[in-house]
Formats: C-alpha cells, sequence, structure tokens
C-alpha cells in the first residue's frame, strides 16, 4: 500500500503543509475564543458551561501547540528527500490525522452542545478525547518502528 500511495504522487511535505494552514487556523480561533470568553461569555455563561468552555480551548491551544510542532518536523524531514523509514512516516501522517480528528470531535461537540450548534452528538466528544490519547501513545511509539540508522 505505501508503494501505491508513492505512486499516485503523495507527499508528506504537502501534507504537512495542509496541516500547518489548519494549525494556524486553530490558533486564530483559540485568540479569538480567549479573547470573546474574557469580554463576553464570564458573564453570561454559568460556572459549569463556562468551565466546560476553558477546558475545550485549553485542550484547543495545547493540541494547537502540539500539531504547529509535528507539522513543521514532518515538512522539515520529509520536504527535501526520500524517507528512509516509511513505516514512521506513515505512522506520523496517522498521527496528525488523528490529532486533527480528535480536536475536531472534542472541540466542537462541548461549543456545539454550549452554543446550540448544529449536528450536536454529546457522544463525539469521548471518542475526540480517546482518539486523541491514542494517538499520542501512537506518536510514543514511531521512534522505535521500523528500521534503524
Amino acid at each position: 500500500m505505501l508503494g501505491l500511495l508513492a505512486l499516485k504522487g503523495f507527499k508528506m511535505a504537502n501534507f504537512a503543509k495542509i496541516s500547518l494552514s489548519l494549525t494556524a487556523c486553530y490558533g486564530a480561533a483559540v485568540i479569538g475564543m480567549l479573547a470573546a470568553v474574557s469580554h463576553y461569555f464570564s458573564a453570561h455563561l454559568d460556572g459549569k458551561a463556562l468551565s466546560s468552555l476553558i477546558s475545550s480551548l485549553a485542550l484547543l491551544a495545547f493540541q494547537t501547540l502540539a500539531l504547529l510542532a509535528l507539522s513543521a518536523y514532518v515538512e522539515a524531514k520529509y520536504g527535501q528527500h526520500q524517507p528512509t523509514n516509511p513505516a514512521a512516516e506513515w505512522l506520523l501522517l496517522i498521527v496528525l490525522c488523528c490529532w486533527h480528528l480528535g480536536t475536531w470531535l472534542f472541540t466542537y461537540t462541548v461549543w456545539a452542545g454550549l452554543f446550540a450548534l448544529p449536528l450536536h452528538f454529546s457522544g463525539l466528544a469521548p471518542l475526540g478525547g480517546q482518539l486523541l490519547l491514542l494517538s499520542w501513545v501512537v506518536l510514543a511509539l514511531t521512534p522505535w518502528i521500523g528500521k534503524t540508522q
């Protein structure tokens, strides 16, 4: 399967650029929502709702920094040459995808519940959190997978 994707012209560096762009949007969302929390929501939400909003913002901020670092690492490492460890490269791709998906599932679900947004399914927040947790474990295993140099 790895060879098939390579034949179709998939470039890890291109995915890293997309990931960096999305991550920049997350950073902007964190800054905007933090401003909204301090200027508006702190006076208009009850304690439980405000706590949920701040917790989701903390997760979004942390994952934004993690995504920024891993996306930059992937772009720098795989941007100029062929990978020497394709298994590790694909695990990093899986981690990036799971981080994006888990962050969206968790954050959007919390915000959709608080602000009555469409497509609110409360069971998706725990799924997003579990996806994030598992992808951090996969990241921890990545250096030990595949070829050694």
